[in-house]
């Protein structure tokens, strides 16, 4: 009697621990601006409970750390069913494994462009490339008035474009119309 009164209780127990893990949202995002550690672009990552209610949030420097958890490479709290959100969200994007020199390396073209959106031209040397901005060091006007309204944020410098905003952002840096079309917001 009493190993079944433990089994129910142990069955339980797994199944609130279960649904109370499925009943968080994960939240990621991205910050376009210079910070105090020279990084141009800044990460994010959150956690949230069913409520709505921030539980975790760890931002992230280094893009290969943030690739391999979004990409499910890595366990993270962040991402503890290991989902590629990637390729759920149709980005290209993911860990690339050298077994040869035992090295794993992540790549996502559009991270690599998120600079762009701010800047003119790359804000550091030692890189010769062109930015999407009609400013030197941010965007014009109206062009922040743009990102404000399409990414849902207040403040460039700031805030993060989060969430379904930041899928959005990752899809349109890859879209030669889009890019085109946002050069030319004066």
């Amino acid at each position: 009697m009493k190993s079944f009164i433990a089994l129910i209780l142990l069955t339980v127990v797994f199944s609130f621990s279960n649904e109370n893990q499925s009943s968080f949202k994960y939240v990621f995002g991205a910050r376009i601006s210079t910070g105090a550690n020279s990084q141009v672009v800044t990460f994010v990552a959150q956690k949230y409970s069913a409520d709505g209610i921030l539980r975790a949030s760890r931002v992230f420097t280094n893009k290969d750390e943030f690739i391999k958890v979004l990409s499910g490479y890595w366990p993270s709290p962040f991402n503890p069913n290991k989902i590629d959100y990637f390729r759920e969200n149709r980005i290209v994007g993911g860990v690339f494994v050298n077994d040869t020199i035992r090295v794993e390396i992540g790549y996502c073209p559009a991270m690599d462009s998120l600079w762009k959106i701010r800047f003119s031209d790359w804000p550091y040397l030692g890189k010769n490339e062109a930015g999407w901005s009609l400013n030197r060091m941010r965007p014009n006007l109206k062009q922040e008035e743009y990102l404000a309204n399409r990414y849902n944020i207040k403040q460039l410098d700031f805030d993060y474009i989060v969430d379904t905003n930041f899928w959005k952002l990752m899809y349109d840096v890859t879209d030669s119309t889009w890019i085109e079309n946002y050069k030319f917001i004066n």
